[in-house]
């Protein structure tokens, strides 16, 4: 979601040359709110009425166009909707919920990265790069890099008794176990778990190197099985083909447009094991990252067609 600052104070021309950002104020809404990468045409551009061009405000915005072409520290915009589209409503979620976290992501420009560090050769179906490690091994592929950013999110909300995960044998491993020095022993298709490891406390480093072991033993098949069906697409929803090979993403953020429709912010992991990553749209430029999707149909995405394909949660 875009990040705003609120400007409550009325517009100061002889501050302006002082401030980085513009804060216009409107005759209808004094305290308008922007987000932080508008730039002075923007802003303006966004007023209603837009307000009368003076000849000192044409100079203020030249000089300040100028100034802001030369600063190439300043990040572009990230590729999401454009910033003066206001024809497009975010659905709101409570702030410690799975689908705010989701909506909330520390997503990134950059390359998407493989386990030994190099760029994949597919870059296209990648807007953003999600900021989480991939690891030095390849073991977080598509299902692996939910089975991540569900953890995360039950890690960082110290619900650290609901983090476990299904093995695609059916058996169940819990970071609580991992935590108290159980390891799963293997022999065949028999799987044992064993105090093998000295106890430790639930430190992130502990979770990645539980996660890793999850990784080894789980997939798509064990994933579908263990969440919960979903009759629509939603934030939070999996869009899931379990099978060797299966795929599946998640939907991470969801909008309403002027015109009634839905669309969704998609993200997914891949193989070999690479980085976490925002998929760009297939609807053209004028949507941004955001995706439509339709059941009962294939689903195509920027990454993959979705024939026969089931609908989880995992809440």
């Amino acid at each position: 979601m875009l990040s705003v600052n609120r400007c409550r104070s009325r517009l100061n021309f002889s501050n302006l040359i002082k401030c980085k950002r513009l804060h216009f104020v409107s005759k209808v809404d004094p305290f308008l709110t922007f987000p932080k990468n508008f730039s002075p045409c923007e802003i303006l551009l966004s007023l209603h009425p837009i307000p009368k061009i003076t000849p000192i405000m044409r100079r203020i915005l030249a000089f300040l166009l100028l100034c802001s072409s030369c600063h190439s520290s300043v990040p572009a915009p990230l590729p999401f909707l454009p910033a003066q589209d206001t024809t497009i409503t975010p659905a709101l979620f409570e702030k410690n919920s799975w689908q705010y976290f989701l909506q909330h992501l520390p997503a990134k420009p950059g390359p998407v990265l493989d386990y030994r560090g190099n760029p994949v050769a597919d870059q296209s179906k990648a807007a953003l790069i999600v900021n989480y490690d991939v690891g030095n091994k390849d073991l977080q592929q598509c299902a692996d890099a939910l089975i991540r950013l569900r953890a995360e999110y039950l890690f960082s909300a110290n619900r650290y008794q609901e983090i476990l995960f299904h093995f695609t044998s059916g058996h169940l491993y819990a970071f609580d176990a991992y935590c108290k020095g159980v390891r799963p022993v293997i022999n065949g298709a028999h799987v044992n778990f064993l105090a093998l490891a000295t106890p430790c406390e639930p430190s992130h480093t502990a979770l990645r190197s539980y996660l890793n072991i999850v990784y080894t033993y789980a997939g798509t098949v064990s994933l579908a099985k263990e969440l919960h069906g979903a009759d629509r697409i939603t934030v939070g929803t999996v869009i899931i083909l379990p099978g060797s090979p299966g795929h599946c993403t998640l939907v991470v953020d969801e909008a309403t447009t002027q015109d009634g429709e839905k669309v969704y912010k998609l993200a997914e992991g891949y193989s070999p094991a690479q980085s976490i990553y925002i998929l760009r749209s297939t609807a053209g430029s004028g949507l941004g990252l955001w995706q439509p999707l339709k059941t009962g149909s294939p689903i195509q995405t920027a990454s993959c067609i979705f024939y026969d394909y089931q609908l989880k949660s995992f809440e």
